[in-house]
């Protein structure tokens, strides 16, 4: 069974542990569940989360804490306490062939999103170097080093979302920095989650082709809402409503006889 689609409570909430630092993960109990059967391979990913954090300027040794663990005779061997930051590092440089990978990356984006909308503090002063490690600074601390890989528009977006909240302000977004996704687009017009699940694959293909002819390139992916999960979606933005609309005309008819009990398949 792909772990990506598991209901009920996450296996990734199960692993997750509290120290005097706060919370942790164990790089030997999350390489099981991002499908690494030898250490040494789940290491790479590692290294190469480490590198990550290290080419942005963060402490990978605050990060990435050394833990060895003592055995019955022999060497200690190694493990690590991670962050959630150093997790989701480690997610988005595993393999990405893995479904358990998919799943994790998914997880550690669901919780960067509810630390988003958590409610915002009452007053600047509250933010301080004094309060100790908040949702938002780690919000920052993702953001600036996945800028590089994400949409400019997302990524711009994002930031002012969460300087806006640690000011306590409503963030204010441009026409060309609101997401829109191709499922939430559907859900707007009124249709049932069954309807959206059953298009939003076929539409967003239709959609991302008009993309391409439009602007000569692919619109970028993000974490985001995939049915019932989150996975790497195409990102859009208001100002790409026009694209939407479009395709949406040329498959509404299509879509209304679903909804009315007809069978009609549609095609990319």
């Amino acid at each position: 069974m792909s772990m990506v689609a598991r209901q009920g409570p996450s296996p990734f909430d199960a692993i997750r542990k509290e120290g005097p630092a706060g919370e942790f993960w164990s790089a030997r109990d999350l390489q099981p569940l991002m499908g690494y059967a030898r250490w040494n391979d789940f290491l790479r990913a590692i290294e190469r989360a480490t590198s990550s954090a290290a080419n942005t300027g963060h402490d990978v040794e605050l990060l990435f804490r050394a833990s060895p663990e003592k055995e019955t005779g022999g060497r200690p061997r190694m493990n690590y306490q991670l962050s959630r930051l150093a997790a989701y590092l480690i997610a988005m440089n595993g393999d990405p062939n893995k479904v358990e990978v998919a799943a994790a990356q998914a997880y550690f984006a669901a919780m960067t999103r509810q630390a988003e909308v958590l409610p915002a503090p009452a007053a600047p002063r509250e933010i301080t170097a004094a309060a100790g490690p908040v949702p938002y600074r780690e919000q920052a601390e993702i953001l600036s080093i996945l800028r590089p890989v994400l949409p400019e528009a997302y990524a711009t977006a994002t930031g002012k979302v969460i300087m806006a909240r640690v000011m306590g302000e409503r963030p204010e977004l441009e026409a060309s920095e609101t997401p829109l996704y191709a499922s939430t687009f559907l859900a707007e017009k009124g249709h049932k989650p069954k309807t959206v699940a059953k298009f939003q694959s076929g539409f967003g293909s239709r959609v991302s082709n008009r993309y391409f002819k439009v602007h000569g390139r692919r619109p970028g992916k993000i974490p985001g809402p995939a049915g019932s999960r989150i996975d790497s979606v195409a990102f859009y933005t208001e100002d790409d409503r026009p694209i939407l609309e479009q395709v949406y005309a040329e498959i509404a008819d299509l879509i209304d006889d679903f909804e009315g009990g007809g069978q009609m398949r549609m095609s990319a």
